[in-house]
């Protein structure tokens, strides 16, 4: 007997995952792009004056740079960003975000919200808190 109470911690945790993706990049597919796409806009934006490179996106979304490049050169190509080589460092490109993509960010955080207030709907505020709790403690100890 297979309930949902038996399912292993990382069945779980990898079927939320999925659906969290599938529901995020439903709720930004009308922008013409997918949540990873977006969610890396956002943190290129964010971040973009401390010299944001393919590097620091491959860290951050635990992405190869196969993968990060195929990503970037289809933002690029869609006029979201760009990358740069700066004169003090020829050996890389800093990536910056253009303005066509920060039109974008709070449309995307919008919609990320949103998502997010789905997933806890269930909870009560103090199982909401508690859920947060765990998550950031098993994050910072993984």
């Amino acid at each position: 007997m297979d309930t949902q109470q038996d399912t292993p911690y990382l069945e779980l945790l990898q079927l939320i995952g999925l659906k969290l993706k599938r529901r995020a990049d439903d709720s930004i597919r009308e922008l013409g792009l997918n949540a990873q796409q977006g969610k890396m806009i956002e943190y290129i934006h964010k971040h973009q004056e401390n010299g944001v490179i393919q590097r620091d996106l491959s860290d951050r979304f635990h992405a190869r740079g196969a993968s990060i490049t195929s990503i970037l050169q289809g933002l690029e190509k869609k006029g979201y960003i760009e990358r740069k080589i700066p004169a003090h460092n020829e050996r890389q490109k800093n990536i910056y975000v253009l303005p066509k993509g920060v039109e974008l960010i709070e449309e995307f955080k919008r919609s990320f919200q949103q998502v997010e207030a789905e997933i806890v709907h269930p909870l009560s505020s103090d199982e909401q808190k508690l859920l947060k709790e765990l998550l950031v403690k098993i994050n910072q100890n993984f």
